[in-house]
């Protein structure tokens, strides 16, 4: 259950003194509770209603429309549409052994580790001062 703030139930009392929009002027309410539905797209009507809507409905139903295609409008205006029509190539690569790369990187390492100078095998003496 929602708060009801915007959403109450306006009785028509309430709205007399209200101005209608201009959808309400334009799309007055149905006339009759009784849909209909649309013999071309199904879609339910009120009676005083269908009529109107059948005329569009077929007129709209009977266009085929052109598949839109948004990678044409995306490159419109740039330099990249002389290349639209084209193939794209395809770049072959060399996949490394990268188990083997990585063993050998490792291996360097333990080595550079066992060769490096006395010096730097000795731990950093670190003192901390106190006051």
């Amino acid at each position: 259950m929602g708060s009801g703030g915007s959403k109450k139930n306006l009785e028509p009392e309430e709205n007399r003194g209200r101005r209608p929009s201009m959808h309400e002027i334009t799309n007055p309410p149905p006339q009759s509770k009784d849909l209909v539905p649309c013999s071309s797209c199904s879609r339910k009507f009120a009676k005083d209603r269908i009529d109107r809507h059948k005329e569009i409905c077929e007129k709209t139903s009977n266009k085929e429309r052109e598949e839109f295609d948004v990678r044409e409008q995306r490159l419109d205006g740039t330099e990249a549409i002389k290349y639209k029509d084209m193939d794209p190539v395809e770049v072959k690569t060399k996949k490394g052994d990268w188990k083997k790369t990585h063993n050998e990187i490792m291996m360097a390492i333990k080595a550079a580790k066992k060769d490096r100078p006395a010096t730097a095998m000795n731990e950093p003496q670190v003192q901390i001062l106190t006051n």
